[in-house]
């Protein structure tokens, strides 16, 4: 009988030892993550002036948008009060960018510090602004590309 109470033990204490050896070796630090949904990761998304999406090729120390100029509606279709959302990723997905515009444009611009900024476009703005976009710490040169801000749908 005790021969019978040895065999769950001992499989217990095998469980036990590979699930502490399972979970010791996945205690390594992680990686920082990149965006979950980052629409660069592949390439630039298509151009649509309604909710443009601008891509930030930061593989190499030049830094690389895309598109450039950027070409976004003033204000949003269905309610031309609304401002557009302009966003700003980088292809990595990583890294803490930075995008600093001239007034008039775009209004309240945030950056996550992941990978990502936004702002929103001026409704009645009409006029192209350069912009600076960088990343902080990232050994990277600055970039000073443009966004154009056309009427809505005209």
């Amino acid at each position: 009988m005790s021969e019978v109470r040895m065999v769950p033990r001992l499989l217990v204490l095998l469980v036990a030892t590979l699930l502490i050896a399972g979970c010791a070796a996945s205690n390594n630090a992680p990686a920082p993550m990149p965006l979950v949904a980052n629409p660069c990761a592949h390439g630039t998304p298509p151009m649509n002036k309604q909710a443009p999406i601008v891509c930030i090729d930061d593989s190499a120390r030049t830094l690389v948008v895309s598109p450039d100029p950027v070409v976004v509606h003033d204000s949003n279709a269905s309610d031309r009060k609304k401002p557009v959302s302009v966003e700003w990723y980088t292809k990595s997905g990583t890294g803490d960018v930075q995008v600093r515009i001239e007034p008039g444009c775009v209004d309240k611009k945030s950056c996550n510090g992941n990978g990502k900024c936004a702002a929103e476009t001026v409704p009645g703005a009409k006029k192209a602004c350069k912009y600076d976009v960088w990343i902080t710490g990232g050994g990277h040169d600055k970039l000073d590309p443009t966004v154009i801000v056309d009427p809505c749908c005209g």
